[in-house]
């Protein structure tokens, strides 16, 4: 694990984008020297791509995510110290290269976020913005290692950046996010289908609430799908929601008979549908979803 413990380089050989995030330096028996750098796993000789302060390394994908997160990916960063924590001595500090904004969930108590990190979108709605992670491996007995392509891990927002210096990792200090797929290096992001090109912002544009629907339909279909452990081919269901904008109603038919989703599919569809929610403007009163083969879609109704 020696390889995650490094100081940062030169000033002269990379300089930090204007106006980026510039951690202070490693503390303690986490900043030790660059050199002799691990190689990397199957490739003997071949050295770690480092930036300024650790390896280089991506999140390529969200599993069990909030639908925002999806869209930032890859995430960028590097591994900028292992720090302990209470269950665990291998937790590892990402900085990023870019900051990954994400909607506060329900109970998330907003207070414990600096002003100047809770940011609008683009269409006022309230997001908080972070400049580094927390990552670990999400299985017993694997590590994060040279070479390493899609490890599993577990991912938190650092909602406060003295976490970066604490001695020990503080839960107080991070936000949970999902389960991530972590690669060494850096990964470019791929330009959207057709003439759009990929975003330079993290922060939804006007045309994501149409993604957030297909992602509600999407998540309701798996859900209905994994309860009866088979496919469904044919859906047509009616979600109603509460003011909180909370799943309080399903009808509906799927394939001849009620779509019943799994218990937790509910709970998705909350994290999903929170970045529809507004505080101005008519509130969200039901989704009707259409699932026919591989079409599916999804269309909001509003209380008048």
């Amino acid at each position: 694990m020696a390889w995650l413990s490094r100081t940062r380089k030169p000033e002269g050989d990379q300089s930090p984008g204007e106006g980026s995030f510039v951690p202070p330096a490693p503390p303690g028996p986490a900043g030790g020297t660059a050199r002799n750098v691990a190689p990397r796993a199957g490739h003997p000789g071949e050295p770690t791509p480092m930036g300024r302060f650790g390896p280089l390394v991506a999140i390529t994908s969200f599993d069990q995510a909030p639908v925002e997160l999806t869209w930032q990916t890859p995430v960028n960063g590097e591994l900028y110290r292992l720090v302990p924590g209470p269950d665990r001595p291998d937790y590892s500090i990402m900085v990023l290269e870019r900051p990954v904004h994400f909607y506060p969930p329900e109970r998330f108590d907003v207070a414990r976020v600096p002003a100047g990190r809770r940011v609008p979108d683009r269409r006022g709605r309230p997001m908080v913005r972070v400049d580094a992670l927390v990552v670990c491996s999400r299985f017993v007995g694997q590590q994060l290692h040279p070479g390493m392509k899609d490890l599993p891990v577990n991912v938190a927002y650092v909602i406060d950046e003295s976490a970066l210096t604490d001695p020990s990792l503080d839960f107080g200090k991070i936000e949970y996010a999902a389960v991530g797929s972590l690669t060494e290096g850096r990964i470019e992001r791929e330009p959207d289908p057709g003439s759009a090109p990929a975003r330079e912002a993290a922060v939804p544009d006007e045309d994501d609430d149409d993604r957030t629907l297909t992602e509600a339909a999407r998540v309701l279909r798996e859900g209905v799908e994994g309860q009866r452990g088979g496919p469904v081919q044919h859906l047509t269901a009616t979600l109603t929601l509460d003011d909180a904008g909370q799943v309080v109603g399903l009808t509906g038919v799927a394939d001849g008979t009620p779509p019943v989703p799994t218990p937790e599919t509910f709970e998705r569809l909350s994290s999903v549908l929170a970045g529809l929610r507004t505080q101005a403007g008519p509130r969200l009163e039901a989704l009707e979803v259409r699932v026919a083969g591989d079409e599916v879609t999804c269309e909001a109704r509003h209380r008048s």
